[in-house]
C-alpha cells in the first residue's frame, strides 16, 4: 500500500522499479523526499488508532444488534453487516479485515443471546421506574398464526418531560380467539370536529345543498336518493356518539387547554394555584398546552393541578398501540421465522421500544477472553 495516497499495490506493483513509477507519476512532488520522510510515515500508520481491544468489540455487537427493530432474522448480521463491514475495512483503511471480523460476535446465537439482554435491561428499567410515577395501562389479545391467543399490555407514562409508551409485557392465553402526540383531550378535539361536521353534511344534503359533495352536486338526485344519504349519516353520528360517549361527554378543565385565560373554577385551592400559575412569568407556553403541562417544575410547584392535568395527560387515548404490537408480531412471525418464541424472546420489545438499553452495563457482565 502507497503511504502517500493509500492505494493497495498489487503484488507485480511492489518491485522496486515500480514503485518508483509510481513515486514519480503520481507524487512527483516527493520524489526528493529521504528515507527518514517515509519511515515517519510508515511509523503514524502503524500507530493509527484501529480495532483492537474487546471491549470495543463488545461494544460493537452490542450497538449492532439493535437491528432487532427492522424485523429481520438474526441471521443478519453474519449475512449483510459483517460483509459490509469487511467491505468498508478493505476499501477505506486498506487493511485486510480478517482478524477484524472474526473478533466481531453477531453469529444468529450471539445476537439471540444479546437481544434478550438488552430487552431484559430495558423491561428491567421500565417496572423500577413504575415503581416511582403514575401510569395508564392498555391490554388486548389477539391470535397467532398457530391460533394461540396473545395478550399484549401497553403503559403510557411521562418521564423526562415526554410521554411514553411502552410494552409492559406479552403473555399468551389459555384459549384462542375463533368464537409521537396524540391525548385524550385532542381526542375528543377530533371526535368533536368529525360528528360537528357530519351533522352539518346531513343538514346541508337534507335541504339539496350539495356544496360539500362536488360529484354528488354534478348529478340530478331523487328525493328518495337523498333520504337514503341522510340516513347513512344518521346512523355514522349515532354510531360515532354512541361508541365514543365515555370520551365525548368527559369534562376537561379549561385550564388545562389555556392555563392564562378566565378562571371558573369553584374550588378555592384550584383557584389558588390557576391564579398563581397565570402569572408565573418563569413558565412557556410554546408548544400547546401538552409541552407545558410536562415542564419539571410545575408537579412540584402546582400539585393539584398537576395531579389533575396528569390523568388527561397519560390516559390512552386510542387501542393504536397494540394493533400496531400486533402488527409487529405478524411480521416478526414470518414463515421463515414461524418458531420465534414471541413471548420469551427479547425481538417483540426491541422492535417496540424507544427506550434504550445500557450497554454498558451490559458489557459489565462479560468477561474478556484471554485471547482477545
Amino acid at each position: 500500500m502507497c503511504l502517500l495516497c493509500n492505494k493497495v499495490l498489487g503484488n507485480d506493483a511492489m518491485k522496486p522499479s515500480k514503485l518508483q513509477d509510481h513515486l514519480r507519476r503520481c507524487h512527483p512532488d516527493k520524489t526528493e523526499k529521504d528515507l527518514k520522510y517515509f519511515q515517519t510515515l510508515k511509523d503514524k500508520f502503524q500507530k493509527r488508532p484501529t480495532l483492537r481491544r474487546h471491549k470495543e468489540m463488545m461494544m460493537v455487537c452490542g450497538r449492532l444488534t439493535i437491528y432487532p427493530k427492522s424485523g429481520k432474522p438474526h441471521t443478519i448480521g453474519e449475512k449483510l453487516i459483517l460483509p459490509a463491514v469487511e467491505e468498508v475495512l478493505k476499501t477505506v483503511l486498506h487493511k485486510p479485515a480478517s482478524d477484524i471480523i472474526k473478533r466481531i460476535p453477531l453469529s444468529n446465537n450471539t445476537a439471540e443471546r444479546r437481544i434478550d439482554e438488552m430487552s431484559s435491561d430495558i423491561e428491567s428499567f421500565l417496572r423500577n421506574y413504575l415503581q416511582t410515577t403514575h401510569f395508564s395501562i392498555q391490554l388486548d389479545e389477539s391470535t397467532l398464526p398457530d391460533n394461540a391467543a396473545l395478550l399484549l399490555a401497553y403503559v403510557r407514562f411521562i418521564m423526562n418531560q415526554e410521554i411514553y409508551e411502552e410494552l409492559l409485557f406479552a403473555r399468551t392465553l389459555i384459549t384462542d380467539t375463533k368464537g409521537d402526540s396524540l391525548n385524550l383531550i385532542k381526542t375528543k378535539s377530533i371526535l368533536s370536529a368529525f360528528l360537528a361536521r357530519v351533522k352539518l353534511m346531513k343538514q346541508n344534503i337534507g335541504r339539496g345543498e350539495f356544496s360539500q359533495f362536488p360529484n354528488l352536486s354534478q348529478t340530478s338526485c331523487q328525493e328518495d336518493d337523498v333520504s337514503t344519504y341522510v340516513q347513512h349519516l344518521n346512523a355514522i353520528y349515532s354510531d360515532f356518539e354512541s361508541r365514543f360517549e365515555d370520551i365525548l361527554t368527559m369534562v376537561i378543565p379549561p385550564w388545562i387547554i389555556n392555563p392564562y385565560g378566565a378562571i371558573e373554577e369553584t374550588n378555592v385551592i384550584i383557584q389558588e394555584e390557576v391564579t398563581e400559575l397565570s402569572t408565573n412569568e418563569e413558565l412557556q407556553f410554546k408548544n400547546g398546552y401538552q409541552q407545558f403541562w410536562l415542564q419539571n417544575n410545575i408537579p412540584v410547584t402546582y400539585p393539584v393541578l398537576w395531579n389533575i392535568a396528569r390523568k388527561f395527560l397519560i390516559s390512552f387515548p386510542s387501542s393504536y398501540l397494540v394493533e400496531s404490537g400486533f402488527s409487529a408480531v405478524t411480521n416478526l412471525l414470518t414463515k421463515k421465522r414461524n418458531r420465534l418464541d414471541i413471548i420469551s424472546r427479547g425481538d417483540l420489545r426491541l422492535t417496540l421500544t424507544k427506550l434504550t438499553p445500557n450497554v454498558d452495563n451490559l458489557l459489565l457482565k462479560h468477561q474478556v477472553h484471554p485471547s482477545h
